[in-house]
């Protein structure tokens, strides 16, 4: 935890204030009486919600605009050359790290579950919070993107409970001081920062053994990675998983459209259904953790899968933007080989006699030219594949990696590489017809394609 006086402090300021975590941070800051104030290169829908609720918002970077802060807070993409970060530094005002931030506030709570892990933590902690909430628990949240059930992705609570989606990408989960983590998995991603898996598995050792001497850890037990960590530890652990001995497990699982129904088992004992209206078989994984959590502070079965029952899911997760004619166009997040056979697989467990075309774009290079042979395995459930360039985000190019690498992996499959994202609407106008189910994947901006689609299908007709 920062060594922060916070009573002395009354402006603070956020660089870098329209991203995801600075947003949600800007948000319960402002919630707890602080007078905020941000800073983002340009306006989004991040920064006009944080307008509305009260937060002086800055486009652009001035020094002028840290002229009053006691506190400035900058975000992962912001350096020490940044403008604002270098006149703060000059007027001698503190400056901190959005994961100190993040930390200190759930340090103001006496049980701070942190949800980490490669794939399912923001839909693992969004689902934590809404039974929290469900409950009467009053909870401090911050979750990877926005939800139905608040206005953004964060929301100060009473102080006994808070939860956070803890980032493993850049190491900053290592801020946090947990009752309660929740590590559903660990893979292979962020490598260009990691280098190797040794690396990454030595970090999430370290985060694991930031618990606290009386917290407990839940773990998916039929992770490779994750039996190995339990055998370093020396800790109270609770397993969950799909297969094999797990404390917390499910079966007679029926999948349906944006759903599926499961008897909870709980030592061997079926405790009873659960309907989720968030479809595959992980989410249902995604919820067992939940059950957990929930019984450890006293919440019963009833309670839980009542609240979960009503869970929509979160944003660009398995995400409708529409249907129109017989076609249906969904968005996913999905930007690993995991990621994207789990998403495919809810697609085809849902809709089995739907033809499921996908429209893919990788993101970063370094991950492309890293995992292209696993993304050549991923698209099995797909009938048709478009691979189109990659979003960089931030990333050089790397000579030879594009999204043709991915295409030329996959194999015995209709698979199409359109350079141009542009281009694929057109493409879809001729080949989509009645019954198919379009998913756009990936981490960048593909879900424009979902949208502009849905608006040409309505205009042709």
């Amino acid at each position: 935890m920062p060594d922060l006086d916070m009573e002395r402090i009354k402006n603070i300021h956020l660089v870098g204030v329209g991203g995801c975590g600075m947003s949600g941070l800007a948000k319960v800051l402002y919630e707890m009486g602080y007078k905020v104030s941000g800073s983002d290169v340009k306006e989004g829908p991040n920064t006009i919600r944080l307008k509305d609720l009260g937060v002086k918002i800055y486009i652009g970077h001035k020094a002028i605009h840290v002229r009053e802060a006691d506190l400035l807070i900058y975000s992962s993409a912001v350096t020490a050359e940044n403008v604002e970060f270098k006149q703060a530094r000059a007027n001698g005002t503190r400056i901190i790290k959005r994961a100190e931030m993040l930390s200190w506030i759930m340090d103001q709570s006496q049980n701070r579950i942190a949800v980490a892990g490669t794939h399912g933590k923001t839909t693992t902690s969004a689902m934590i919070a809404k039974v929290l909430d469900a409950g009467k628990f009053l909870p401090t949240y911050f979750i990877g993107c926005d939800m139905d059930y608040i206005e953004g992705n964060a929301k100060l609570g009473d102080g006994k409970f808070a939860v956070a989606e803890a980032d493993e990408s850049d190491s900053s989960f290592l801020y946090l001081s947990p009752t309660v983590e929740i590590i559903t998995n660990i893979e292979d991603d962020h490598m260009e920062r990691f280098g190797t898996m040794a690396r990454l598995l030595k970090t999430f050792e370290k985060f694991a053994k930031r618990i606290a001497k009386d917290g407990f850890i839940i773990l998916d037990v039929n992770d490779a990675n994750n039996r190995d960590l339990m055998k370093k530890l020396e800790t109270r652990f609770i397993t969950y998983g799909l297969n094999g001995e797990a404390e917390y497990t499910a079966r007679d699982l029926n999948f349906k459209h944006f759903g599926s129904r499961f008897k909870l088992v709980r030592s061997g004992k079926a405790l009873g259904e659960v309907d989720l209206i968030v479809p595959g078989w992980q989410n249902v994984l995604n919820s067992l953790p939940v059950f957990a959590v929930g019984f450890e502070f006293g919440l019963d079965f009833h309670a839980i899968a009542a609240a979960l029952r009503t869970f929509v899911g979160a944003r660009r997760r398995f995400q409708t933007v529409g249907e129109y004619n017989g076609i249906l166009i969904v968005d996913d997040y999905a930007h690993h080989p995991t990621e994207v056979r789990a998403t495919l697989s809810a697609a085809r467990l849902g809709w089995p006699k739907r033809r499921v075309i996908c429209v893919f774009q990788p993101h970063r290079f370094s991950r492309t030219m890293l995992l292209k042979d696993r993304f050549g395995q991923a698209f099995g459930d797909a009938d048709k594949i478009i691979i189109t360039d990659i979003y960089a985000a931030s990333e050089p190019p790397i000579p030879g990696i594009s999204g043709k690498t991915i295409a030329d992996a996959i194999e015995g499959k209709d698979v199409e590489y359109i350079a141009r994202k542009e281009k694929i609407v057109d493409h879809l106008m001729q080949d989509v017809k009645e019954g198919d189910l379009i998913m756009t994947l990936g981490a960048g901006d593909i879900y424009t394609v979902g949208k502009e689609f849905l608006s040409r299908l309505k205009i042709k007709k």
